[in-house]
């Protein structure tokens, strides 16, 4: 009966395997320890051909993460970054300690010429020398205390303003036999008013003062004020009825 060569074939295949596994007796092996055959897997039969390789298999599940690492070494510098935007103003930091006293500066340039030191000057001080009978007109002053400047005019009674600026103006009246009511006027308009009961068999004093600002030629005197009822002015050689006005200061315009 005739065996078929593919009988053959896998009855030859077991015994190639094995003369593989055994070492052969010409080759010297030390010390090398003889190896142990495998057994076959169960339920394969003895004349198994190799088959064509399967396909790979699916990709496993992700794994779990693992620990940290060990923290690395310390980067270099980097680079500085962008100016940032400017902050907001902060609050007033406490007062520094004096310092030492600096060291004396530099002269400065010698100034501009001031204004020319001369003194403007005006002033005057009268006084009744008889007694007043005529109302509403200027009291004429005829006994001169001073009057150096002649801005007080004896004749008309008025004074006369040459040096424009502020002025102090006052009186002191001696009243007897009526009662006595007189004006302050400057440029026709009285401006002080002052007025005093006469008492019987008795001398009455009243005063008055102002300050007024004059402009050049402007005019400022006393006056009885009303008809003639009220004109009790009185001076002898030991009682006196003054009229005194003068410059405070000039205007600089």
């Amino acid at each position: 009966m005739a065996v078929p060569i593919s009988g053959i074939r896998m009855l030859l295949l077991p015994a190639v395997l094995l003369l593989l596994v055994l070492p052969s007796h010409g080759q010297d092996t030390p010390t090398e320890e003889p190896r142990v055959l495998l057994p076959l897997p169960k339920g394969v039969c003895t004349g198994w051909i190799a088959g064509i390789p399967g396909h790979p298999g699916h990709n496993g599940a992700p794994g779990r993460d693992g620990r940290d690492g060990t923290p690395g070494e310390k980067g270099e510098k980097g680079d500085a970054g962008l100016v940032g935007p400017k902050g907001d103003t902060g609050e007033t930091g406490v007062t520094g300690v004096e310092g030492p006293r600096g060291f004396p500066g530099v002269q400065g340039r010698k100034g501009e010429p001031g204004e020319s030191a001369y003194v403007y000057r005006s002033a005057f001080s009268v006084g009744l020398e008889t007694r007043v009978t005529v109302p509403n007109v200027p009291i004429r002053f005829t006994k001169i205390f001073y009057n150096q400047q002649n801005h007080y005019d004896g004749t008309t009674g008025k004074f006369h303003c040459n040096i424009p600026g502020l002025y102090y103006f006052s009186y002191h009246i001696t009243v007897y036999l009526k009662d006595m009511k007189v004006s302050l006027y400057k440029k026709d308009k009285a401006v002080l008013f002052t007025y005093d009961q006469y008492q019987d068999k008795d001398l009455d004093q009243a005063s008055g003062s102002v300050l007024l600002h004059l402009d050049m030629g402007d005019q400022v005197w006393l006056q009885v004020y009303g008809e003639g009822e009220h004109n009790g002015i009185y001076a002898d050689n030991v009682n006196d009825s003054t009229f005194t006005g003068f410059l405070l200061y000039h205007d600089t315009n």
